[in-house]
This record gives structure tokens, sequence and C-alpha cells, in this order.
């Protein structure tokens, strides 16, 4: 398996790869200044930015890779909640409450991820309008982020119509959601039974049914979801029917 190659950038001023949306969208100013206060480290696949409960020490701005969050029950079930891409902050609504992370944050693949600890970063957006706007902005993402997911996952009356549910949410983040879909997808089955909270043998039977009934076509990592419009039928599709062969 390849994995990417990360090409560190320690000077925010000068970094190319922020894009619209990104939380390090701010001012020249802005920028200098959160150049000062944050710090830069890269970690593997499987490192632990931090866990559900620890109180909230600082946050967590991803520059490059992928990171999981989620939940986890007393009998040890996961449910993945999240899965935080490029530009996104992590453990911001715990930072601003001054409380525990609400999540743990796993490290899916080499990442580059700049940490301003609590007090800083409660200064840089007292100093500057622009940072708490953007603060603000992504917090407001959050929860509709959250929003979408509940109204998906709640109006989905089996599992078979959650799976349905976040392949759409994939093509949503494609730009994508008429005509065919293609997706390269970087998720085991297990988590991906994480994600809609079942099991990973549920997970492989459905991709299956998928297939047969020409949903999608899966050849290893590459997903082709051909027409969603079918899909969003089977979101709303009463709990025990079966896909139309």
């Amino acid at each position: 398996m390849n994995l990417p190659i990360l090409n560190v950038e320690h000077k925010c001023p000068e970094c190319g790869m922020k894009q619209e949306g990104f939380f390090c969208c701010m001012s020249d100013d802005s920028l200098e200044l959160f150049q000062v206060t944050k710090i830069t480290n890269t970690y593997t696949a499987g490192s632990m930015l931090f866990i559900e409960g620890q109180p909230a020490n600082g946050v967590y701005i991803l520059c490059q890779g992928s990171v999981k969050l989620y939940t986890c029950s007393q009998d040890g079930k996961v449910v993945i909640l999240h899965i935080a891409k490029p530009g996104e902050i992590l453990g911001l609504s715990a930072v601003v409450a001054d409380g525990e992370y609400e999540v743990s944050a796993e490290v899916l693949e080499p990442c580059q991820i700049n940490y301003v600890r609590r007090k800083e970063f409660l200064d840089l957006i007292e100093k500057r309008s622009d940072v708490a706007m953007r603060a603000v902005e992504h917090l407001s993402q959050q929860y509709h982020d959250a929003y979408d997911q509940i109204r998906s996952f709640g109006l989905s009356n089996s599992v078979a119509g959650k799976l349905a549910a976040l392949m759409l949410s994939w093509c949503r983040e494609t730009g994508n959601g008429h005509g065919a879909v293609k997706i390269k997808l970087p998720f085991t089955h297990e988590e991906i039974a994480e994600m809609i909270g079942t099991s990973r043998e549920t997970v492989t039977r459905l991709l299956k049914d998928f297939r047969q009934n020409e949903l999608i076509t899966l050849k290893g990592s590459d997903l082709l979801i051909h027409d969603p419009e079918r899909l969003r039928s089977v979101v709303s599709r009463p709990r025990g029917s079966r896909s139309r062969s």
C-alpha cells in the first residue's frame, strides 16, 4: 500500500495548501500572529490526538491527511461520527466551553497538524475578529454536519437506508449529486460499519446486495455509484423490504 508523502509546511503565511473554507484562511496579520502561536507536528496512522473525556487543552488544525472522530460505549462499541479532512479544526467546541473533548480523535493516514494551546487560542480569537469569525463559521458547519447526519440516519428505516445515506453524503462531498459518481473509498468494511452503527458482516452483505441490484460497482477501493436518485429511494424504503432486482 502506498502511503501519502507529507511535504511539511512550517510557515503558514507561505503555505500553498489552504483552500477556501479552511480555518487558516485569515488576514495576513492574523496569519502572522497564528504562526507564532501554533506548534506544527506530524502523526502516523493510528496515533491518538485526544481521547473522549480528556480536558480540552488545545485545538488541532488539520493541514494534511485525515482523522476519524468517534465515540465508544462502555461495552466497547465504536461509532464513527465524522472523518475530518484538511482545513478542519478539531476540539474547538470543547476548548471554547472550557470542558472535555466530546469524542476521540485517531489519525487515519499520515497527517500534518498545527496545535494551539487553549489560552493562546482564546487570546487569538479575542484579539483578531476574523479569527473569531472563522471559529464561529466552523462551529456552525459542525452543527449543520451533525444535523444532516442525524436527519439522514433518523429518516432511514433500515441499515440499508443508513448505508445509502452515507454514500449520498460522499456524493455531496464530491460536489456531484446527480448522475454517476466515482469515489475512491478509503474505508474498510469495519469502519463503514462503525459509521452507521452495525456489524462488518452486515456491511459486507449490503454492499453485495447493492452490487447485485446495480446500485453500485465496487472494485477494490474504486466505488461507482450509478444513480444517486436510486440510492435516495433506499433511504426511505420501509424496513424489511428488498432492493428491486
